[in-house]
């Protein structure tokens, strides 16, 4: 199980990465993190094994950015 620390340290990692994509989708915070929280990024960022928190906010809000555009249907 991860550290206090550790929890922290995703929580911040998490919300910074909630912050980019609001910012970039121009759409609210709130909206932003209910759906992040149900992604698979989500469940890698606060699974220690991946250390997704470990390589920052970007990199976090750059794999969710992937995984949505993997959802997508091709037009």
């Amino acid at each position: 199980m991860a550290s206090e620390k550790t929890l922290f340290a995703m929580d911040i990692n998490t919300l910074l990465a909630v912050e980019q994509l609001a910012k970039e989708t121009e759409k609210n915070t709130e909206s932003v993190l209910l759906d992040f929280m149900e992604s698979n990024t989500a469940k890698m960022a606060y699974d220690d094994a991946t250390k997704l928190w470990w390589d920052g906010p970007a990199s976090t809000a750059e794999s969710y950015k992937e995984e949505k555009k993997a959802a997508q249907p091709e037009a």
